[in-house]
Parts: structure tokens; C-alpha cells; sequence
């Protein structure tokens, strides 16, 4: 390094002493959070096959992000494209899973597409004001499934380094081991 050189470290790069964090998750789980994908996914869990076209009109997406998601999920072995005829590609689900759960919806909410689920279907009785606050905006939100993940403790690590460097008080207890974690959006 010349003397005029200056070093910054790259966790020390972001505005106002933000610090990046990461957080491993099934990426099958993380997948399936994202509104389109499970919206896709969940469409093609209710019949046999779908053609592209099909798809397109029950999710109402553009082609790119169509095939964007079909991809992804493909990847992952939950979908796949398993006949062609003519300029027509058919879809199907390979692997069903269980959708991730989404914050204080009820049975018949979760079986549905996340694009789906209006605000005033959630019962949000019991959950945190903020969170039945977020809920009632439309906000959206996120839940990453820990359960059963080695990731948890690394999970807890992350949060209380994240609240140590904004100067939040997280009073979590020892033995405390997180399930999941809810991720809430800037409101619109």
C-alpha cells in the first residue's frame, strides 16, 4: 500500500455505519417468500400443467419476469419444464412443499397466492402492535423460516450486532433460539 493510500474496510462502506449482515436461509424458503414465485408456484400446485402462456395470464406477469421466476424456481428442482409442443412450453410442479407461513394469515389465507391476500384477511389478534400496525397499511412482509435451520444462532448473532450498531436495546435471553424472523417493508 503507497503512503497516500487509505484503507477503509469493506464493512465500514455503507452510509451512517451501517454494516452488512448476512443471513443464510433454505433457499427453497427464501424462494417461495418472494410474491411472484409463490404466486407461480402455487398456481401450478393446483393443476396438472400450465403452459407459459397460461402462466402469464393467471399471474400476470410480463414474459422476462416469467421466465425469470420459472427459472429460479426450476433451479431449485420445484418446477420443471417437461414437454415443449410447437412454441408452447408446459410447466409443472416436481416437488411439493409446504409455502412458507405468512404473518397472522389464517389457513384458507396461506393456501393462497401471496398477490391475493388482502390486509383485512389477516386476523393480526396477539401479534405485536407494530406488526398488526404494519399489517393494517398493507405494508409488506416477510417471514424467514428458521425452524429446524442451522443458521439459528448465527441468525440471533446477526440481529444483536444489528441492534448493537443502531444503539437498540435487545434484551434477548440466553437460551432464547429464533424460529423466524419478520421482515416488514417501508411503507408506501
Amino acid at each position: 500500500m503507497k503512503s497516500r493510500d487509505i484503507f477503509i474496510p469493506k464493512a465500514r462502506l455503507f452510509q451512517l455505519g451501517e454494516t452488512l449482515a448476512r443471513l443464510h436461509a433454505d433457499p427453497v424458503t427464501t424462494a417461495l417468500v418472494h410474491p411472484t414465485r409463490r404466486n407461480l408456484y402455487s398456481t401450478l400446485m393446483a393443476v396438472e400443467e400450465m403452459s407459459t402462456v397460461q402462466l402469464q395470464a393467471a399471474v400476470n406477469v410480463d414474459r422476462y419476469n416469467l421466465y425469470h421466476h420459472l427459472k429460479k424456481l426450476a433451479s431449485l428442482e420445484l418446477v420443471e419444464n417437461h414437454r415443449d409442443v410447437g412454441r408452447a412450453r408446459w410447466w409443472k410442479v416436481t416437488q411439493r412443499v409446504t409455502l412458507p407461513v405468512l404473518v397472522g394469515a389464517s389457513e384458507e389465507v396461506q393456501a393462497q397466492p401471496a398477490l391475493t391476500i388482502p390486509a383485512s384477511a389477516i386476523d393480526t389478534t396477539g401479534l405485536p402492535e407494530s406488526l398488526a400496525t404494519a399489517i393494517a397499511q398493507g405494508r409488506d412482509i416477510h417471514i424467514v423460516n428458521l425452524d429446524g435451520s442451522r443458521e439459528q444462532i448465527g441468525a440471533k448473532k446477526m440481529l444483536e450486532a444489528l441492534a448493537n450498531d443502531y444503539g437498540i436495546e435487545l434484551d434477548l435471553p440466553f437460551t432464547f433460539v429464533p424460529g423466524g424472523i419478520a421482515l416488514i417493508g417501508k411503507g408506501r
